[in-house]
């Protein structure tokens, strides 16, 4: 189940659709941390510690789900040579 459930987010989040909601995710909240918005207020000033945390927690998280993710494939193909 839990790498059927990889291979499902891997599929989602290796989409353009995935790159587009990043983008515009870091896009909003640098817009937001640089005061470019008076009403809404800064809670991670330059240089963006907690945006960079956040980051780096999701690009491990994702390389985690593709190592699931190949890992599958791999016993996959290795069952089928056998």
């Amino acid at each position: 189940v839990g790498e059927k459930l990889a291979d499902s987010l891997t599929q989602r989040f290796g989409s353009i659709g995935f790159l587009m909601l990043n983008a515009v995710w870091f896009v909003v909240w640098i817009l937001i941390n640089t005061g470019t918005f008076q009403s809404i207020p800064i809670f991670d000033p330059f240089p963006f510690n907690l945006l960079t945390m956040i980051v780096s927690l999701e690009a491990i998280i994702l390389a985690i789900f593709v190592l699931i993710s190949q890992n599958r494939v791999a016993k996959i193909d290795e069952n089928c040579v056998n």
